[in-house]
């Protein structure tokens, strides 16, 4: 059967790989951890508590102390599969370009699965100091808005590096404002960043969560930095079987994650009206 020269390592692989770089959201996130992202388990985000600063006296002994372990757990609780039919693994692999046009049809919708999964995490932050809401949908209310969110994070300490998260619409009304990138900066338009703005990276995307029913219709973006938010995942498994019912082979693999937002002061959500 064809289904028994199937490289299963090859096909998990690729389909990892190409996952990472479609993920928008998911690429801001922080991938610290310890542990194998399998469904129902966790994994330990890896972080240390901040040293006491004391006044240092000439002639006197100085304290120490120990440093507290600020690690958090992260649980792997999500789980997406993809299944679909392919007329014959073999020629699959043997064919140039044949895999990687099967291997697209089940990374798409893993990104998307990912992405929204982190959206609706940074829709989940409802602490007032870490929202900021636009006025309206118009260019001068947005940018109002974002700057307001850059000084709420710089007025906590923000220190890192940051991201703007807006979704298309947002994008159409403030792009006259961004730092375009090179045209030489193919690596960057891959992971959604369309320009710069006061020293944010600036992505684009259509995952972001939204408020599409009820009077208040809002499309919730964000500047955050890569340390707000936690992600861990992994394609546990890719393999090949025959069906029963058709003449023909059959693809299946599962991707397992978990993310948490693990620091609200590092994130300042952006609430801007629908319409």
């Amino acid at each position: 059967m064809a289904v028994t020269h199937f490289i299963q390592q090859i096909w998990s692989k690729k389909i990892q790989d190409d996952l990472e770089l479609k993920t928008k959201l998911v690429e801001n996130c922080l991938k610290t951890y310890e542990g194998d992202c399998k469904y129902a388990s966790s994994v330990k985000i890896l972080g240390v508590g901040d040293p006491t600063i004391s006044a240092y006296n000439s002639g006197t002994d100085i304290s120490i102390e120990e440093m507290n372990d600020k690690g958090q757990v992260l649980a792997i609780d999500q789980a997406n599969y993809f299944a679909f039919y392919v007329d014959d693994v073999n020629k699959a692999q043997s064919v140039p370009g044949l895999k990687e046009r099967y291997q697209e049809k089940a990374v798409h919708g893993l990104a998307v699965a990912r992405d929204t999964y982190v959206a609706n995490l940074i829709k989940g932050v409802t602490t007032a100091s870490n929202v900021t809401t636009a006025t309206a949908l118009t260019k001068d209310a947005i940018k109002t808005a974002i700057d307001s969110a850059i000084v709420a994070l710089r007025e906590r300490n923000f220190d890192e590096e940051g991201v703007i998260e807006i979704t298309p619409a947002v994008y159409n009304l403030f792009k006259n404002e961004l730092i375009t990138l090179s045209t030489n900066n193919p690596e960057y338009i891959k992971k959604g960043i369309v320009g710069v703005y006061d020293g944010f990276d600036v992505v684009m995307s259509n995952n972001l969560a939204k408020d599409t029913t009820g009077q208040n219709k809002f499309a919730y973006c964000d500047v955050r930095g890569k340390k707000a938010i936690a992600f861990a995942g992994q394609i546990n498994e890719v393999e090949a079987l025959r069906s029963e019912k058709r003449f023909k082979d059959i693809i299946r693999g599962l991707d397992t994650f978990g993310s948490k937002v693990i620091d609200e002061a590092r994130i300042q959500v952006v609430k801007v009206p629908l319409a």
